[in-house]
């Protein structure tokens, strides 16, 4: 492990610890200098040269675009010292739902599609000119991502189609095994909606319970409509299944309604990815029947959703620490 560093940006750095302690290996410094102006810069206080290089940063609602920024310029300064291979860890990508494919997000003619463009940026911040036979060629130091349950599936072609090795983890596994614990005599598992249904199904199989639909409408980020939900709710303790929960949750909070419309005895709530603001934390509070929220720490919570909220926090850590280890071990 003498040929690999591990450095934090600002938003991962209590699960990098974590992640340091399972690979064994103690997080390099790094530090940002801030200017007057507004501007920062970021600064690897430990050699990189011909090392392996993870950088792991996740997205947080408040600080993101200063979070891809920070990315960036460790992606740049990794590539400028000389890192032989460089691999970003992205726990939490929130651009992992921009795409032309998504249905309950409508394409407009003429958007950007953010997702694509995100890599592009990454990946030209670790691309360097190299001499070769007598010609000048462009070598991507960027060469893997490292990320949890992307909200499209679309994101991890893109990385594809960009010569960026992609590592789509999921923490279902995770949640199955902390469930498993539970007493589920009298549970049923719905989805988000359809893109949650295959997910949703290999938790019911695994849980041994039964499962449902849901046929969702999205009217904004804010507003979701429940159309129809089949599976017998009512008495009964719902496992409601996303891969996120949103600043807005609007699903979730929507959906809750409608089960205490329909008698649901108890609502869990199972999610990989929690981007808790208090806006957030007022509209879960407002759902009666929520029993638990169950989450992961792809991304940081807030201190206050956990004494407001009945928060179970899961750590990715593990996964995350064995993919690591695994690429680590591998020759150059």
């Amino acid at each position: 492990m003498n040929e690999v560093k591990i450095f934090s940006g600002s938003s991962s750095q209590l699960l990098a610890g974590k992640i340091c302690q399972q690979v064994g290996v103690s997080p390099s410094p790094f530090k940002i200098k801030e200017y007057a102006n507004g501007c920062f810069e970021v600064v690897l206080q430990d050699s990189v040269k011909d090392c392996k290089v993870f950088l792991i940063q996740t997205s947080i609602p408040q600080t993101l675009h200063r979070d891809l920024e920070e990315l960036r310029q460790m992606i740049n300064a990794a590539k400028e010292n000389g890192a032989r291979e460089i691999i970003v860890v992205m726990p939490y990508v929130s651009y992992a739902r921009s795409d032309k494919e998504k249905s309950d997000k409508k394409y407009i003619p003429g958007m950007a599609i953010a997702g694509k463009l995100l890599i592009e940026l990454l990946k030209e911040s670790g691309t360097v000119k190299v001499k070769k036979a007598g010609k000048v060629i462009r070598v991507n130091r960027m060469t893997r991502f490292i990320g949890i349950d992307f909200h499209s599936k679309k994101f991890a072609k893109f990385l594809s189609e960009l010569d960026v090795r992609a590592y789509h983890l999921s923490a279902l596994p995770l949640i199955v095994r902390y469930l498993k614990k539970k007493n589920l005599k009298n549970a049923i598992v719905l989805p988000a909606d359809k893109g949650a249904s295959k997910n949703a199904n290999f938790l019911a199989r695994e849980l041994n319970v039964p499962v449902g639909s849901v046929d969702k409408t999205r009217i904004s980020d804010t507003k979701a409509r429940i159309k129809k939900i089949t599976g017998e709710v009512a008495g009964k303790d719902v496992i409601f299944f996303d891969d996120e929960i949103s600043p807005a949750a609007t699903t979730v909070t929507t959906l809750g309604k409608e089960l205490e419309k329909r008698g649901a005895k108890s609502l869990t709530v199972a999610v990989t990815h929690a981007s808790i603001i208090n806006k957030t934390i007022r509209k879960l509070m407002g759902i009666k029947i929520l029993k638990e929220i169950i989450v992961t720490d792809t991304v940081p919570i807030p201190r206050e959703a956990s004494e407001s909220l009945p928060l179970r926090v899961i750590s990715v850590a593990e996964i995350l620490a064995e993919t690591i280890r695994e690429i680590s071990k591998e020759k150059a």
